[in-house]
């Protein structure tokens, strides 16, 4: 999957919070959208967007949770 930069990026997205750690290198799936980590006030590591749904594999492994799905922001 190509880089995609959250300011170029008006599809789809689906946001899913850590729940027990920072996103960093390998604590989540690759292809997230670039610059799309964001402060949560329930969740204490934020949040991060991606283009499309996490399988539940991936969501179970990295410990996430979906906070907002399928939402499209303007560019």
């Amino acid at each position: 999957m190509t880089d995609i930069w959250s300011d170029e990026y008006t599809g789809p997205r689906w946001t899913y919070a850590s729940k027990y750690r920072p996103f960093g290198y390998g604590t989540c799936p690759k292809g997230f959208i670039l610059g799309s980590s964001r402060e949560h006030q329930t969740f204490r590591h934020g949040t991060r967007d991606w283009p499309s749904r996490l399988g539940d594999e991936d969501v179970q492994a990295f410990e996430l949770v979906l906070v907002d799905s399928c939402i499209t922001r303007a560019g």
